[in-house]
């Protein structure tokens, strides 16, 4: 059986944003030659949420009937660390996926469902927790190194309408796909 990425199920082609370069040269300042760990974690949180609450993501009002948006705020092409605003309608939900060792969310705002599963065989999994989460909060997730099945999810958008912002250690289009054990 084939394995499937989060690049294979993607609904809606990703843009890139221009004008982000120093909010995300700030970010990379503080990730660069660190170890990933919940520190850094509190860190990359802290910065993103006081970038977000200065910069309130109200140029990333497009949305789509069929799939969350992503618009991609910068990638550092030699470490592969990314940012990307998620434009989120009611309704949309992620596939559920995992990501590289470092995950980060940050919800700007709108209310969300937020799945947690762990694997099972034959790439299902098997889901352990249900949140609701309500903007604006953050939070992260820290996996091993050099694997793209850290925090198996899947985010719903329970609000008319939400943003987003995501950093991932790299690209977050390798992260595993599963299908839902019955």
């Amino acid at each position: 059986m084939k394995e499937t990425t989060l690049a294979n199920v993607l609904q809606e082609r990703s843009l890139e944003a221009q004008g982000y370069d120093a909010a995300f040269n700030g970010l990379m300042d503080i990730v660069r030659n660190k170890e990933i760990d919940d520190r850094l974690g509190k860190r990359i949180e802290g910065y993103i949420s006081n970038y977000l609450a200065e910069n309130p993501p109200r140029e990333f009002d497009r949305y789509s009937d069929k799939s969350y948006l992503r618009t991609y705020l910068g990638r550092d092409a030699t470490t592969g660390w990314e940012a990307i605003m998620m434009s989120w309608r009611e309704g949309n939900t992620t596939s559920i996926h995992a990501h590289p060792q470092y995950a980060g969310y940050n919800f700007a705002d709108g209310r969300f469902r937020l799945e947690i599963f762990e694997p099972a065989a034959d790439r299902k999994a098997r889901r352990v927790k249900d949140i609701t989460l309500t903007a604006p909060c953050a939070f992260h997730a820290i996996g091993p190194a050099g694997s793209f099945e850290n925090h198996i999810h899947r985010i719903t958008c329970l609000s008319p309408t939400g943003h987003s912002l995501h950093v991932y250690s790299d690209d977050a289009k390798k992260g595993k796909v599963y299908t839902e054990k019955g």
